[in-house]
């Protein structure tokens, strides 16, 4: 089990943090997501998963939403 991570951009909600959730927790091996909101600056997205993600795959994911959304 791989716990990661991520801080990620564009988030100004928890309707926000919410898509977040349910486009990450659909990657193949991912098995919880949470959200750590921050409206104002950089929220911290931590995954679950039984491997690694690549941020590439995690900002591949978000941007197939159409949000702006940007792991950085």
């Amino acid at each position: 089990m791989s716990n990661q991570v991520f801080s990620v951009d564009g988030l100004h909600c928890r309707g926000c943090a919410q898509t977040v959730k349910d486009v990450v927790i659909k990657l193949p091996g991912v098995e919880s997501v949470s959200v750590d909101l921050d409206t104002k600056g950089t929220s911290r997205v931590t995954v679950s998963a039984d491997h690694e993600l690549a941020a590439a795959e995690l900002q591949r994911a978000l941007d197939r939403d159409g949000d702006n959304f940007a792991v950085v």
